[in-house]
């Protein structure tokens, strides 16, 4: 079902941890000095973005917003917040209170959250973090469809409306777009230093596969690979690369073959794909690719080792698009070249890949909604919010390129991906310059999954997908790490699966799907 043609895996460097996290880009000032928008247009640096121009009519509101990231990276957080509530005070009359939480910490810390009932504003919700799915179904996030077409027509009018269409829950759109790369293609970064160490040729390299003869050679006195329990695992990641696409939440089961235009639903888990994937897994732990205690590895215990010298060696599942080694440069210091193995296509969950929510128990919607148009549209702001205060955290070195402090950078979430309109961004290196707009035109033109627009609702199935989720849980760090031997493992996962009530999954989503098929 494969054949040779973006989140991350969990064997990711610490340069591909980044990339799998779709990695940093740039910064600025309210410099008149802007790239181009999502569609072509020209970000504002100071919109009329909401229907009430007269701030002394709105009662001032403060705002919070929960997001994942690295803490020790935004040790300047009130420093940053505080310069840009000076911004958000004078257009909207609001301030925002920014809640990070560290990534191994954040679903659970929402999950929580969202189940009692606590009062907040704004989240950042994808169907890999937080999940989107599972957030509209236990009603915890407002639908924004009136709100956006209120107060957000910047944002609503620079993302397609394809896009907005792979949102949609029973018609509804749940989360604002975070408008950046959605033709993701998926494959592996090395470290530059490796790749000329092992004399690397990556016009060889077709799959994952073909790598093994480099992993043989390696002689240094650490594992080439490792995986991080605490991630995103390597086959749900990525279905893309596998020629498929996920329906729902990217590890429920129930995916759909790429080339099959019937549409037909399947377990992924029983596939060959998956089958030869998870022996590969196992055949390179065997052979001391991965640490021994591989299944138990943290994405702590990993950057501890990458910081203390003991790199990886390659990444599966990293997210390539254009401009990702200028960015991992900047981000991280470190020289790296990339491989994508797969297509760029446009995914469902690739297009809601990154969203903001607004919680269903916001005191203050619309004007969490106004902030989503401000932080979308006000380059100062999002940039602000993005890479720090200017001369303290960076410095413009030119038109629309700057660059970050190195030493004892107190704020550096390198997530600028995860704010708002990623085209509104400075680059962080002159040799970017001109990667958002061959982003944007891989954006446009793209190949697009069948299903693209199809949004799974899961009401009349939650109890079977909570159930396949668990067994999905207890059993995915042993064989995608290689720990567990398939051969004995995969038929006791595949057969609990069943039970859990997989099937009645599958039959629900290909329902679904042969409606919407049948309607369009």
């Amino acid at each position: 079902m494969r054949k040779k043609s973006r989140t991350s895996l969990l064997f990711v460097t610490g340069v591909v941890l980044v990339l799998a996290m779709m990695v940093s880009a740039c910064s600025g000032n309210n410099s008149t000095n802007q790239p181009t928008g999502g569609q072509g247009q020209t970000a504002t640096s100071n919109p009329e973005s909401t229907e009430t121009t007269d701030t002394a009519k709105l009662d001032p509101v403060e705002l919070t917003w929960y997001f994942p990231n690295t803490i020790q990276n935004m040790k300047d957080i009130e420093l940053v917040q505080a310069e840009m509530n000076k911004i958000i005070q004078e257009e909207i009359n609001a301030t925002i209170k920014l809640m990070p939480l560290d990534w191994g910490a954040y679903d659970q810390k929402m999950n929580v959250m969202t189940g009692a009932g606590e009062k907040f504003d704004l989240m950042f919700t994808a169907p890999w973090s937080n999940n989107y799915f599972q957030n509209v179904s236990r009603e915890a996030l407002l639908p924004l469809d009136e709100l956006l077409d209120k107060y957000a027509p910047t944002l609503k009018e620079t993302v397609p409306a394809s896009v907005w269409d792979a949102t949609r829950v029973k018609g509804k759109i749940y989360g604002a777009i975070n408008w950046q790369i959605v033709a993701m293609p998926y494959g592996t970064g090395i470290e530059k230093k490796y790749a000329e160490k092992y004399n690397v040729n990556l016009d060889e390299i077709d799959k994952y596969e073909d790598f093994e003869p480099y992993l043989e050679a390696w002689n240094e006195s650490y594992p080439p690979l490792v995986y991080r329990k605490d991630g995103a695992d390597p086959f749900t990641s990525q279905p893309p690369y596998f020629r498929m696409d996920s329906i729902g939440e990217d590890s429920s089961v129930g995916w759909i073959s790429l080339d099959d235009t019937s549409m037909k639903v399947f377990n992924q888990f029983e596939s060959t794909e998956f089958k030869n994937f998870v022996e590969l897994m196992h055949k390179w732990y065997k052979a001391g690719y991965f640490p021994k205690d591989a299944a138990l590895q943290t994405s702590a215990q990993a950057n501890a080792n990458m910081k203390a010298g003991r790199g990886e060696f390659m990444g599966i599942g990293s997210p390539i698009k254009p401009g990702v080694e200028a960015e991992s440069k900047a981000a991280l210091n470190r020289d790296i070249v990339v491989k994508p193995l797969s297509e760029a296509i446009i995914t469902t969950n690739r297009a809601i890949a990154t969203m903001t929510g607004i919680s269903a128990t916001s005191d203050n919607p619309e004007r969490a909604m106004m902030f989503l148009e401000l932080i979308n549209s006000n380059k100062g702001l999002y940039n602000l919010l993005s890479n720090g205060i200017e001369g303290k955290h960076y410095k413009i070195v030119s038109d629309n390129v700057i660059e970050k402090v190195v030493e004892n950078n107190g704020y550096n979430p390198g997530t600028d991906w995860m704010f708002g309109n990623q085209f509104n961004a400075y680059y962080t290196s002159k040799e970017m310059v001109g990667v958002w707009e061959q982003t944007i035109e891989m954006n446009k033109n793209a190949v697009t999954s069948p299903l693209l627009g199809f949004s799974f609702d899961p009401e009349l199935v939650k109890t079977e997908l909570a159930q396949s989720n668990a067994v999905f849980q207890q059993y995915k760090d042993a064989l995608l790490s290689g720990t567990a031997d398939p051969e004995k493992t995969l038929p006791e996962f595949l057969d609990k699966l069943e039970k859990s009530g997989a099937n009645k999954v599958i039959e629900e989503k290909q329902k679904q799907i042969d409606a919407w098929k049948n309607a369009k």
